[in-house]
């Protein structure tokens, strides 16, 4: 998991390699998902479907999505209260230096496979 910055907006992702090259998927943060209505199949999910996307997810975790945060949007709520209370905006704060994306794909790789051999134990 990383975020990202695109058009001036810090987007959750996911990182991966795939065929030799890295692959950026963006996400949502957990305030953006809607209630989608009813949007059900009508076919039923088996149990079998139900344990393998379980599966599926407990074998791509390792993030506590509590942890995570939206700091643009938390940004823009604090200028919205500060001008909505007549005061004058606070300067930006200093942006923070980049991350090397190789140093921490490595740590990331190493972690997983730390954590799988723990698991194995």
């Amino acid at each position: 998991m990383c975020k990202v910055a695109l058009r001036s907006r810090e987007r959750l992702a996911v990182l991966r390699p795939r065929a030799g090259i890295l692959v950026l998927h963006t996400l949502h943060w957990p305030e953006e998902i809607r209630d989608p209505g009813d949007l059900s199949s009508p076919a039923p999910t088996t149990d079998r479907e139900l344990a393998l996307a379980e599966l599926l997810m407990d074998e791509m975790t390792g993030v506590d999505i509590g942890e995570l945060h939206d700091d643009y949007a938390q940004a823009l709520n604090v200028l919205i209260d500060t001008l909505a209370a007549d005061d004058r905006a606070l300067p930006p704060s200093e942006p923070q230096q980049p991350v090397d994306l190789m140093a921490a794909l490595e740590a990331s790789v190493r972690d997983a496979r730390r954590a799988r051999a723990e698991h194995r134990r």
